[in-house]
């Protein structure tokens, strides 16, 4: 069964642990601060309690992941920034509204983004914004992504302080290989992994970075860290016109 890396419930996590599919965590990272890896870093919480990740690109406005807002009320939604912990305060943003793509598909995850408007501006101490991705990679090259997924398994408790993990890009036949017979990689699509490092639940929506620009998007994965199914990220460049669009709305 397919998993976009959202929080899961803890009877879920366990029946997924059984199965040997999902592995919640940013795994092999390091602990880190907001300063260390751009103020840009936001979290995503449904009625107080956090879930997902997101990038601020405008002091209005949020890019995540679709899968992250899917069937969820605005209202109920809120973002922090300017934290290294989820236990501080830090600046927290009601939501406005949000925008997600027609192309997207929730059992391909073909085109997962979405983008948050904020009812005012988060800004504050430590709060930056970061450009859209504007940089062309290559196979080889390595992109940063950081989140507050959950760090240990049966337990659906998020990780209080900030991780941070530089990931491998490897080359899209590679990736559609490794999960042939089991999906197919849309076109909005690129694939990470590095030796026992990875994104997972948790880390959902959070960015992936590349010269300190907004290049990629926390999608879904077979597992965490598993050296047979590197993780699947959306790339910013392919849904760049949808983010801008949305932006002007």
């Amino acid at each position: 069964m397919w998993r976009p890396l959202l929080l899961l419930q803890l009877t879920q996590l366990l029946l997924a642990l059984a199965n040997g599919q999902v592995q919640p965590r940013i795994v092999g990272g390091t602990t880190t601060t907001l300063s260390a890896v751009g103020g840009f870093v936001v979290n995503l919480r449904y009625d107080g309690t956090f879930y997902c990740g997101g990038s601020l690109v405008t002091s209005r406005h949020v890019v995540t992941a679709a899968h992250c807002l899917k069937d969820k009320k605005a209202g109920r939604i809120t973002v922090q920034g300017g934290v290294s912990k989820l236990s501080q305060t830090g600046v927290v943003r009601n939501v406005a509204k949000y925008f997600i793509p027609n192309s997207y598909s929730s059992s391909s995850l073909n085109w997962d983004v979405g983008v948050i408007k904020l009812q005012s501006a988060l800004t504050g101490s430590g709060i930056t914004t970061i450009s859209l991705c504007q940089v062309q990679w290559n196979p080889g090259d390595y992109m940063r992504v950081s989140g507050w997924g959950t760090t240990r398994y049966g337990n659906s408790n998020p990780s209080n302080q900030l991780r941070t993990v530089s990931i491998q890009l490897i080359r899209k036949k590679v990736c559609q290989k490794a999960y042939q017979g089991r999906d197919t990689l849309t076109a909005s699509t690129f694939c990470a992994r590095s030796g026992g490092k990875d994104s997972c639940s948790g880390d959902s929506g959070g960015g992936a970075i590349f010269k300190n620009q907004l290049c990629g998007i926390v999608s879904w994965g077979l597992g965490c860290a598993n050296a047979k199914y590197p993780g699947v990220y959306t790339s910013v460049r392919r849904v760049r016109s949808f983010i801008l669009s949305s932006i002007k709305k």
